[in-house]
């Protein structure tokens, strides 16, 4: 294994080569109407070192916090770029986010400066801008049709920023800063949700960056050269890049050089790969389970001749890889009828995602197994890994030629990584983060003082050496999107509501939120007798429309403060009270998660099926 590229250790210093190396290479594309449109490493230097010498103009200082709200496009990464470029630090929000959380992370985090991708950004920001007084100047990547924002106080457009930056005396101090930035400087802090639902600011160095990149290289992209990628390659990009998934994948560039084409959006995602053809995917497994159940819906909905086809070919797939994956040689016969498959049916599938894709990266939430060896089976082959925004993404990995379904792969070569007596997942690594900003006490309680650090996932790592998840020590949900979800904070919202004894959110693993409702009875037999209804037993009251309406009415204003991907798209309502006697409850009157996700198994896939929503 290795590779013969070289790593720095810096991105910064990473960014130079390539730049020094390839200037004239289009590096990346853009849609533009109906056509690509490719930006040359020297076009994109330029555009960097100007954005840039601009924020020094701004009085930005090494150190300083510099926010990012948007989603993932060219602008973003060059605005990245440019705040390093200025020794500054990128401390990205989610587009989504809501303008109290969005207030909460640019005011924690002390940032002047703030990057924002449109109209609609700019407004949430200046929504809450009176609670924002550290903030001198807000910056737009692109601002269309709204003028008044145009004229508001503070508010720059990205052009005018990089106007800025040509008229700059000390254009030299660009390239000196890239020079001078150390492994230990900070290069980001991405904020994630605890269990409360206060975000937490992650501090991430240099060094725990090139450590990713570093390993990544060793362990994927010199293994037999079997899945050696680099300058060949083609990535479409559409994952949140302030998520720290997609922020690797956006840092990976400079070491890989691959082109990189900035999807349109998730809904023309299908759409701008049949364009593109990608020869890798990274993603979140939501993208997986949505192609996988739009596969299958295509088949039900064929003629029974074509759904008799797919069954022989999928029977033909398991027979061949159920070899495979025991360690033994298919037969030839077995061999014949998989390459006939492949070759009649699969080939339309495959042809779907562009035709090229190599292999795909699945991180941020667990990939179910059936959907991991089905999309092996018709041609795709998903390597999934393991990290957390605290481990500088992925410490584990499942690799081409050494892959287990139902895993998370083997630690990366740099990552050590081992089962605390209660069967916690410990690692220890450079690419370990530093802290958490500004909170020492949530620190130590993740990082211990001989270096490990304590995930909150509970696992395994079995006789081959494969890590296996086996279930999640904190509350803290996440979605199939690769979403982090604090539920206690939802719950606590809706539970201010008069109509609402309990309040149980559920959604880990799954592809969006649903939640199991207790109500006050008291109140609730009094609302049915103001509004005429007529009723036997209690539990037929609940099933009631108005009272359903209730409800609804409920969940659609707690809806309202929070972020899309937070929002509660189902309900059941139960008759019964959760308490300690009957088990939902502990002693100090907490929710007992796992035992009531196993006690109301049912009521909860219910929620989950064909006709649910996306």
């Amino acid at each position: 294994m290795g590779s013969s590229r070289q790593v720095f250790p810096t991105i910064t210093q990473t960014f130079l080569n390539r730049v020094r190396n390839q200037p004239d290479r289009e590096i990346f594309f853009s849609k533009e109407g109906t056509q690509w449109k490719g930006v040359t490493w020297k076009q994109y230097y330029e555009t960097v070192k100007q954005l840039s010498l601009g924020l020094l103009e701004l009085g930005v200082q090494p150190g300083e916090n510099v926010n990012l709200i948007s989603n993932t496009r060219l602008e973003w990464s060059a605005a990245d770029m440019a705040i390093l470029g200025a020794r500054a630090v990128t401390v990205p929000v989610y587009a989504s986010n809501t303008p109290d959380e969005t207030q909460y992370i640019i005011d924690h985090c002390e940032a002047k400066i703030v990057f924002v991708e449109d109209n609609k950004q700019l407004e949430k920001v200046l929504s809450v801008r009176d609670r924002l007084p550290r903030v001198k100047k807000i910056i737009v990547f692109n601002m269309v049709g709204s003028p008044q924002l145009a004229n508001e106080k503070d508010v720059l457009s990205l052009s005018a920023l990089r106007e800025l930056g040509k008229r700059a005396s000390s254009p030299e101090r660009f390239e000196q800063n890239l020079l001078a930035v150390k492994p230990t400087d900070i290069f980001t802090v991405c904020y994630t949700s605890g269990t409360t639902g206060v975000p937490k600011g992650v501090v991430l160095t240099h060094d725990a960056l090139m450590s990713e990149l570093e390993d990544v290289d060793k362990m994927i992209a010199g293994q037999n050269n079997a899945l050696e990628v680099g300058e060949g390659d083609r990535v479409l990009s559409f994952l949140p890049v302030s998520h720290i998934f997609g922020k690797i994948e956006s840092m990976a560039v400079y070491q890989f050089g691959w082109e990189v084409y900035y999807a349109e959006s998730i809904e023309k995602l299908l759409m701008n790969m049949a364009e593109v053809s990608p020869t890798m995917l990274f993603a979140v497994p939501r993208v997986f389970e949505k192609a996988y159940n739009r596969i299958k819906a295509s088949i039900d909905e064929s003629s029974p001749s074509k759904r008799k086809l797919f069954d022989w070919a999928l029977g033909a797939g398991r027979a061949y890889y159920g070899k495979v994956w025991a360690g033994k040689k298919p037969s030839l016969l077995e061999n014949a009828q998989y390459q006939l498959a492949r070759k009649l049916v699969f080939s339309k599938v495959y042809a779907k995602f562009g035709g090229r894709v190599r292999f795909c990266v699945a991180g941020g939430a667990p990939l179910p197994r059936e959907i991991g060896e089905f999309m092996r089976i018709v041609g795709l082959t998903i390597l999934e890994g393991y990290g957390l925004t605290e481990t500088c993404a992925a410490v584990t990995v499942n690799t081409l030629d050494n892959i287990k379904y139902g895993s998370i792969g083997k630690p990366l070569p740099e990552a050590a990584i081992k089962i605390a007596d209660d069967g916690e997942i410990l690692v220890k690594s450079r690419k370990v983060f530093r802290e958490y900003y500004k909170n020492p006490e949530a620190t130590r309680e993740v990082l211990s003082t001989d270096g490990w650090f304590h995930t909150g996932d509970i696992g395994v790592i079995d006789d081959e050496g494969f890590v296996k998840i086996t279930d999640r020590k904190k509350d803290l949900i996440v979605t199939s999107g690769g979403k982090n979800v604090a539920p206690q904070k939802i719950e606590n919202l809706a539970k201010t509501h008069k109509y609402v004894s309990q309040f149980m959110v559920h959604g880990d693993k799954r592809n969006y939120l649903t939640a199991l409702v207790v109500l006050e009875k008291e109140d609730v037999v009094k609302f049915a007798k103001e509004q005429n209804i007529l009723f036997s037993e209690y539990t037929e009251l609940v099933k009631n429309p108005k009272v359903q309406g209730l409800v609804q009415k409920i969940v659609d204003e707690v809806n309202g403060k929070l972020a899309s991907f937070e929002t509660i798209k189902r309900f059941k309502i139960l008759p019964n009270e959760f308490t300690i006697e009957s088990g939902e409850l502990t002693p100090s009157l907490k929710i007992r998660r796992r035992y009531c996700n196993d006690k109301y198994r049912s009521e909860l896939d219910s929620m989950y099926g064909a006709s649910a929503p996306n």
